[in-house]
């Protein structure tokens, strides 16, 4: 087998960060990073191809020369304070780009497109693939990405979509960034005494189950969907816990949920007069209370074992916060 040429594209971004260190230590593929921005990790710069995936022909050009056989495209538009679909074009023009770049690459082979979580409202599990229900704009956009990419079934190369489920680990960034900082620094209060379960995918875990659908026989991955998660269920309490017990801080307070209803109305005027940093909204706390486990059979079946537990990746990513002076 010839060695695999990957492009990544959001490289620079949390996930892609880690799927590039991934590539690095497992020494088997060529690749690049295609990103606007520059690589979170200085380490990455030399791997770095600034671009962004609406200028199409400067898109063309990077993958046309590069000539890869693999494509691991995470770049992506987020953000849930965006007023119109639009803002959201990479989600949907990006996706039509990266497409029309392939048929100028007749070396590409197999394509993973990353989509989303939110293709559905929080806590609602899909009863099939294209069994969508988008609550916000962001979702409605990777919708739009999605059925782009479905479109396309007639390509030559074999495609996978991929729905990465609460990611978190180094590099990340809000909401589970926040959630280490705040139980390290003794400020974070559980809400309620509920132990709200849900599917977490710890991100050393989640690269690894990137890659292993990028080594599948093409059968069992062509033209299907995929969530990226653990195998198992993370229960939050538990889970703050181990962080509490990992930094080493006092034991974790609760708070009433009328309490916590409470500032999150205040959050939600914040909001309006434009103080998006508020801690606390309504949607961020229906978020935290809605519990959601989805089946993870179709992704171990191609992954097999996870190289992380979640008391190892916990341990991995307070390691990596101390060294960001963030804990």
């Amino acid at each position: 087998m010839n060695k695999m040429k990957i492009v990544v594209t959001g490289g620079s971004g949390f996930i892609g960060t880690n799927y590039i260190e991934f590539l690095l230590r497992d020494n088997k593929a060529e690749f690049i990073n295609l990103d606007c921005n520059p690589p979170r990790d200085i380490a990455h710069k030399k791997f770095w191809k600034e671009c962004n995936i609406l200028d199409v022909s400067r898109l063309e050009k990077i993958i046309k020369d590069f000539c890869p056989t693999h494509i691991v495209h995470l770049a992506a538009k987020t953000g849930l304070d965006e007023k119109k679909l639009s803002d959201f074009a990479a989600n949907m023009e990006g996706v039509k780009n990266m497409l029309r770049a392939f048929e100028e690459t007749p070396s590409v082979e197999r394509v993973i497109f990353t989509s989303s979580l939110l293709v559905c409202r929080m806590g609602y599990v899909p009863k099939y693939d294209t069994d969508y229900q988008p609550t916000t704009l962001y979702g409605q956009s990777k919708v739009e990405g999605e059925r782009i990419v479905r479109a396309a079934s007639d390509s030559p190369y074999a495609w996978t979509i991929i729905r990465p489920i609460s990611i978190w680990g180094p590099w990340g960034d809000e909401p589970y960034k926040n959630f280490f900082k705040a139980i390290a620094q003794g400020w974070y209060f559980h809400i309620g005494s509920g132990h709200y379960r849900r599917s977490l995918g710890y991100v050393g875990n989640a690269v690894w189950q990137i890659h292993q659908l990028l080594l599948a026989s093409i059968d069992k991955i062509d033209k299907k969907t995929f969530y990226i998660a653990d195998d198992q269920p993370a229960d939050l309490y538990d889970m703050a816990n181990m962080i509490r017990q990992t930094v080493g801080v006092r034991n974790i307070c609760h708070v009433p949920l009328w309490m916590a209803k409470l500032v999150a109305k205040i959050g939600d005027c914040c909001k309006m007069l434009g103080w998006y940093s508020f801690p606390l909204s309504s949607f961020r706390l229906n978020n935290i209370r809605t519990e959601y486990v989805f089946n993870m059979r179709p992704i171990m079946k191609i992954s097999g074992s996870l190289p992380y537990n979640i008391k190892t990746g916990i341990e991995r990513t307070v390691e990596w916060m101390r060294k960001q002076g963030d804990i």
